[in-house]
């Protein structure tokens, strides 16, 4: 927090329970109110269902400290931007603002950062809903506004696990959740609720599960080799979060993941990395969601660290 007391970019987090399991991934900005930053106002954004819970959780810690709580969603709205940005005609200001001195005509908006996850996945913006985002855009370069399931589509397709769909609160892990590669973790600062099972984990180097990137086929299909989506599929209403995945063909009661959110025929699953990797030497390695006709191949996202995949 002190990165951003004077105003600025956010940037990418989560907030865990006391035994170090998530509770909600989140963004969180400094409110960049006049060229100084003089009010010191924070945004923190996360799952509209998760709202009333963190009210909840965050007065636990406020306790007499001089902090207020306002519940502003129905008075801005979040973009993600991707893209070529080209600001001002200035050669210095051809990318995006990655912090630094609040200066409103150099920022794509007054709150917002560069999506940490994933290298070049673009902008996040929070905008007032009263804002033209699109006509801001328009002095930037060529943009058109797409649907939610656009970003949607392309956050599982480079595998970034987002909300309780995927990351379940009071039960996964930050690490297992790719924290640690997304830059939502720094293992520099000090104490955090749900420190210490984290930088423990951490300092093992022991991750025997990570959610990743599958694509969802039917049995009768061949396996497919690479990870890409079929608009004119529909995601199986009979898919839920949390459903087990296992080894097909296989007696074991052991399943090697279970599935997150997904959208037409692709999705995000926890998955054991040694399965995985496995499955991407020996195409005759298939995993299935028992009871349905469902078969599922999992890929590795290219932007993963190497040498954390052994």
């Amino acid at each position: 927090m002190p990165l951003i007391a004077t105003g600025g970019d956010g940037f990418y987090t989560g907030f865990l329970t006391p035994q170090g399991r998530m509770l909600y991934d989140a963004f969180i900005y400094p409110v960049n109110v006049g060229v100084n930053f003089p009010h010191p106002k924070f945004m923190i954004e996360l799952p509209a269902t998760a709202t009333q819970p963190m009210f909840k959780h965050l007065r636990r810690y406020i306790l007499r400290s001089k902090v207020k709580l306002r519940d502003v969603s129905d008075e801005f709205s979040a973009f993600s931007v991707w893209g070529n940005i080209h600001q001002h005609n200035e050669e210095e200001e051809n990318k995006v603002p990655t912090g630094g001195l609040v200066k409103k005509s150099k920022r794509v908006s007054d709150i917002g950062c560069i999506d940490p996850r994933v290298p070049g996945f673009g902008y996040r913006a929070i905008v007032p809903r009263n804002e033209d985002m699109g006509h801001k855009l328009s002095s930037l370069g060529d943009f058109k506004e797409l649907s939610s399931e656009e970003y949607t589509i392309r956050r599982i397709l480079n595998g970034i696990p987002e909300g309780i769909a995927d990351m379940w609160p009071e039960q996964s892990l930050p690490l297992e959740s790719n924290f640690d590669y997304m830059n939502g973790v720094d293992f520099r600062k000090g104490c955090y609720v749900g420190q210490e099972l984290t930088i423990r984990t951490y300092h093992t180097g022991v991750v025997r599960k990570r959610i990743l990137p599958v694509q969802l086929y039917d049995k009768e299909e061949s396996v497919p080799t690479t990870l890409k989506v079929d608009r004119e599929k529909r995601y199986p209403s009979d898919i839920q979060p949390q459903m087990d995945i296992k080894l097909s063909g296989s007696s074991s009661k052991r399943g090697v993941g279970k599935t997150c959110s997904g959208i037409h025929n692709i999705g995000l699953a926890l998955m054991r990395l040694e399965q995985v990797e496995k499955c991407t030497k020996n195409n005759d390695i298939t995993f299935e969601i028992p009871d349905t006709n469902v078969r599922v191949r999992p890929f590795l996202p290219e932007w993963w660290p190497v040498e954390k995949q052994e």
